[in-house]
């Protein structure tokens, strides 16, 4: 069965194309939706549900996730030494960077707003929004799509445009993920905080 361990050639994939989908906060997916999800999918969904996808992308520079915390501490008793593995608290990141120099861009990752005439405000001091994510990627040479979703995260940008004189100028944001109680708890019961479609997700959803 493909959800077993073992060889799945289809689980192999390039990230060639990718993109990035916003909706509202613990919006989920679910396998009736998924398919309509390409990286060329201007929205997926409708109403209260709808994912707006975020545009063009750095090729440079792909989303990069980070943990942080998570140390391993190695307990004993006075009976047996090395008897019980403790782990800290985990935080995970997702640093993105968009190309798409717009208002849009810069309404959403800098919470900016309109000038009386032209252009667009924002404040250096960060204020998060609240929304959920839809990474999305795609191996253009089997047309295999995988994305990793993030119900629940506080985004702000992470820095002011980046100048380039040989490639896109880059926008840079950061993605704090947090638990959703959209999503099902793991086999221990703790909350969790993403979720992983893999390409046989997209193949078997209807």
């Amino acid at each position: 069965m493909a959800d077993e361990i073992g060889i799945h050639d289809d689980g192999v994939l390039t990230a060639v194309r990718g993109t990035i989908f916003m909706a509202k906060a613990d919006t989920t997916i679910t396998s009736a939706l998924l398919k309509q999800f390409t990286v060329e999918a201007a929205t997926v969904g409708v109403d209260e549900a709808v994912w707006t996808n975020l545009g063009h992308m750095s090729n440079d520079n792909l989303p990069e996730f980070a943990l942080d915390g998570g140390d391993a501490t190695t307990l004993s008793t006075w009976l047996k030494a090395s008897f019980r593995t403790q782990y800290d608290q985990t935080t995970g990141t997702v640093t993105f960077n968009s190309v798409q120099g717009d208002k849009g861009t810069f309404k959403t990752l800098y919470n900016a707003v309109d000038m009386p005439d032209a252009g667009v405000a924002f404040s250096l001091e960060k204020t998060p929004i609240n929304k959920a994510l839809f990474i999305l990627w795609s191996d253009t040479n089997t047309t295999g799509r995988a994305g990793l979703l993030l119900p629940n995260t506080d985004i702000a940008f992470s820095s002011l445009p980046t100048l380039s004189t040989d490639s896109f100028v880059e926008f840079s944001a950061q993605a704090n993920i947090k638990t959703s109680s959209t999503l099902p708890r793991d086999a221990a019961g703790k909350f969790t905080s993403a979720a992983y479609f893999s390409p046989a997700d997209f193949t078997a959803a209807a």
